[in-house]
């Protein structure tokens, strides 16, 4: 049996929606990262600093898709639907059933939020459910904290790191770090992790919250989303 790549579709969760990454995104996209370098993460690519920059990089993003690279997703918060970050299926190979994810990263409004846990559990559960992958994984920079902590938060399996992998933007060498899941109910090679029951919140925020940082900001904690739903996988 062989898996289908992917093709587009909305995912809805309560605290981010994905949908097909588009050209008419780029305004919206520019303005959730605002041109802050700090603000940008761990992506392979140095932050835009203007819309043209950022223009450019959805076409070459969009560009390894048409060629069957990659599947982009933009973020969008739930409470304006507009677009505040993105994340992606790369390495897409159906025979072997296998898909990374990557290429995540969210705006101020909800980096750090439950958002940052349920847009990956989103890709992970499209995969297994609907596309027929087996194994989703993902390639992580060594010293990229928060996603390794949102790797904890779903039961990701740590298989091993890729040392002195590849370059980052200003040239320095990264350790990559490999984290994995295998769909349920196939078989689990010794050390690999068993099937996955995650729950999610109640229902989405309707309104924008605080920018990070400000003393009005009260918004949900990185982490699992508490119990009220769930993500079959």
């Amino acid at each position: 049996m062989t898996a289908r790549p992917p093709a587009p579709v909305a995912l809805t969760g309560r605290y981010v929606v994905l949908e097909p990454l588009r050209i008419d995104h780029v305004p919206d996209l520019f303005a959730a990262q605002g041109g802050l370098e700090t603000e940008w993460g761990w992506l392979p690519v140095h932050a835009p600093r203007s819309p043209a920059e950022m223009r450019l990089i959805v076409e070459q993003r969009l560009a390894q898709q048409a060629a069957g690279g990659a599947f982009l997703f933009a973020a969008l918060h739930p409470g304006i639907r507009r677009p505040v970050g993105w994340i992606a299926y790369l390495n897409i190979d159906v025979i072997d059933q296998r898909v990374d994810i990557g290429w995540h990263w969210l705006g101020n409004s909800l980096s750090g939020t439950y958002a940052t846990v349920e847009m990956h559990l989103l890709l992970v559960q499209h995969a297994f459910n609907d596309l027929g992958f087996s194994r989703v994984q993902w390639q992580l920079d060594d010293l990229d904290r928060a996603s390794h902590e949102t790797m904890l938060q779903i039961g990701a399996v740590r298989e091993g790191v890729m040392r002195r992998h590849q370059r980052r933007p200003d040239g320095s060498w990264r350790d990559t770090v490999l984290y994995a899941l295998l769909a349920p109910g196939r078989a689990t090679p010794s050390g690999g992790n068993g099937p996955l029951a995650v729950t999610a919140g109640p229902s989405a925020p309707t309104t924008v919250w605080p920018a990070a940082g400000s003393p009005q900001a009260v918004r949900p904690p990185l982490g699992l989303p508490p119990a009220g739903g769930g993500y079959r996988l």
